[in-house]
């Protein structure tokens, strides 16, 4: 097979995966912002917070007994008390907590954290690392994941978090490895060969859904061992004829290292409000609006509308059928999503338990729910429009441009640390108040922490 790349081509998209390892070997954690290394520890903070609340979810327990399986280690399972494994298998089981509520924290349209962090933590654990090379680590290893997906402009069904996020978990790992330019750039092509992941998951309402960015965690920290000792991986991981933009979603490479160390993408990650999609926050946030106003339940409602843009509908508009995963349902369904709040007030943790999405109180209310796919818009995760009809003849209609936690619609302090006692306090695993406190305040004041495996000591 012959493959041709012209000159021109050739000299727009040549060395970015050598100039990506070149620009990240030169930072360190005191070139870094230090407003980015605040967005840092919140996402770390509201990373381990939804993680620690998804103890009994779905799926949760087969990830476990894998992670078991495995060579004890150093690496802490999150919420498993002095349970250690090696850092591989810690990272899958953590990866499959962080994403199971689909309460992560989204940057751009991926959710990097829930990759970078469980595989950063687990080998900063092994290594022994201080809480400025974590941090720096975690930065940059999400930084990565973000100027991938900003680069990407096609969407063909791929899921961008775990295609790009092993890249990011590879570097966080390689660098708190302590591997030297060379071993990176071979770890990133190593992630090349591990790659992978499918929207088919959301769309079937699968608990692969929330497997594929432990997979990424997990093969990320294979990809920086691997390249440890001596595996060479694929020089031209990103930019190559057959790289991650040549064969996944076509793109821009050169802008994944436009700005690096000057900007950093991370600084505009958003904080969900919402234990769903994404791509359902915007309806759930203007049916509370409606519900705020007008003070309807779901009995005054005699039918509504909900309108997505295409994206949104492909990810959350389909039918709703919960009986074989009701919690994947209840998080990827925004006309149940939209129903529970006419219903119950608003949408929580406590409404995607299979109880409450199986209820059948709640079924006639999403059967009085349809959704429109206006195609002449081409947002992600917005504007979303909902529109109700009472059976007093009122018609009800209320649109949210922007994503509650988003940059444009971020979440309050009060809102933050809400969510994190929620959630840190929620499940089999709950922590009492003075133990979220201590371990909020310990990341808080992570660059002050000598050895990262005595994070949790004493907090958990």
């Amino acid at each position: 097979m012959n493959v041709s790349v012209s000159p021109k081509a050739a000299a727009v998209r040549a060395d970015v995966t050598a100039s990506l390892v070149q620009a990240t070997q030169r930072i360190r954690f005191d070139d870094i912002p230090a407003r980015t290394i605040v967005t840092t520890k919140r996402v770390l903070l509201d990373t381990l917070a939804v993680a620690w609340a998804a103890v009994d979810a779905a799926g949760v327990n087969a990830a476990r007994a894998l992670a078991l399986r495995g060579a004890p280690g150093h690496a802490s399972l999150w919420g498993e008390g002095e349970t250690r494994r090696e850092p591989s298998a810690a990272a899958f089981y953590n990866g499959t907590l962080a994403a199971a509520l689909d309460f992560d924290s989204l940057a751009g349209f991926v959710h990097a954290d829930i990759i970078v962090a469980p595989a950063a933590l687990a080998v900063a654990e092994q290594q022994r690392r201080n809480g400025r090379e974590l941090l720096a680590a975690l930065t940059l290893g999400n930084e990565l994941v973000v100027r991938l997906a900003a680069a990407t402009r096609t969407n063909r069904g791929f899921f961008h978090t775990s295609i790009a996020g092993v890249f990011g978990a590879a570097l966080a790992a390689a660098r708190l490895r302590g591997l030297d330019a060379d071993r990176t750039h071979n770890a990133l092509g190593i992630a090349l060969c591990h790659a992978g992941g499918t929207q088919q998951s959301h769309v079937e309402q699968r608990l692969t859904k929330r497997l594929q960015s432990a997979f990424a965690a997990r093969d990320g920290i294979i990809s920086a061992d691997l390249a440890a000792l001596g595996t060479t991986g694929p020089r031209a991981a990103f930019e190559g004829p057959f790289g991650l933009f040549a064969l996944f979603e076509e793109g821009r490479p050169e802008e994944v290292v436009d700005g690096l160390g000057r900007r950093f993408l991370v600084d505009e990650t958003a904080l969900k409000r919402f234990p769903a999609c994404g791509c359902s926050h915007a309806a759930l946030a203007a049916a509370l609006e409606i519900v705020a106003r007008h003070g309807i339940t779901g009995e005054d409602v005699a039918r509504g509308e909900i309108v997505l843009t295409p994206y949104m509908a492909r990810l959350v508009g389909g039918a709703f059928a919960p009986e074989a995963n009701p919690q994947v349902t209840g998080q990827f369904n925004v006309r149940y999503g939209v129903a529970a709040v006419l219903a119950r007030g608003g949408f929580g943790l406590a409404d995607i338990e299979p109880a409450a999405v199986l209820d059948p109180a709640i079924r006639p209310l999403v059967e009085r729910l349809t959704v429109r796919v206006d195609e002449n818009r081409t947002g992600t995760f917005a504007p979303a429009d909902v529109t109700i009809e009472t059976h007093d003849g009122r018609r009800l209609h209320h649109r949210v441009e922007a994503v509650p936690g988003s940059p444009e619609a971020p979440l309050s302090e009060d809102e933050i640390h809400a969510k994190l006692v929620a959630a840190f306090g929620y499940g089999r695993n709950a922590l009492p108040p003075a133990r979220i406190e201590a371990l909020v305040q310990r990341i808080h004041r992570l660059e002050g922490v000598d050895d990262i495996s005595t994070l949790f000591d004493q907090v958990l």
